[in-house]
């Protein structure tokens, strides 16, 4: 009925079986907002992309790394415990973003992806508004 894919690749490969299956129209979802995955967003392919924009997430490291050095506790620090096993642990949290083809604008106007990479190949009668 779905799929969901822990990532933009496996999500790829989930595609390319459902299209030599003549199975294209499955909602399949994937995450890391990576170029080729936002291409089949845009193309119908790929419903969703959970993006989270490495270049914050490294932003925000490089932020916890100084302030480590510099002997201060990390200033955006939550405290984390709704993983499997519910231990307690320091956490920065992202909000990740679901990028579908109502919303790929964003990542265009993020500069994550150039127009024209996202709309390579999709048909302009069916293009998303991002691609007109």
């Amino acid at each position: 009925d779905a799929v969901v894919a822990s990532n933009d690749g496996t999500a790829g490969g989930v595609v390319a079986a459902l299209k030599a299956h003549n199975m294209v129209g499955i909602p399949v979802s994937g995450q890391d907002g990576d170029k080729a995955a936002l291409n089949r967003v845009a193309l119908g392919e790929q419903t969703v992309s959970v993006w989270k924009d490495a270049r914050e997430l490294g932003k925000e490291a490089g932020q916890v790394a100084a302030e480590l050095i510099a002997k201060k506790k990390p200033a955006k620090t939550v405290i984390f415990k709704d993983g499997s096993k519910h231990i307690p642990q320091k956490a920065i949290l992202l909000a990740p973003v679901p990028i579908t083809k109502h919303n790929l604008n964003m990542v265009v106007d993020a500069k994550w992806i150039s127009k024209e990479e996202l709309c390579s190949g999709v048909d302009a009668a069916k293009a998303p508004a991002a691609c007109k």
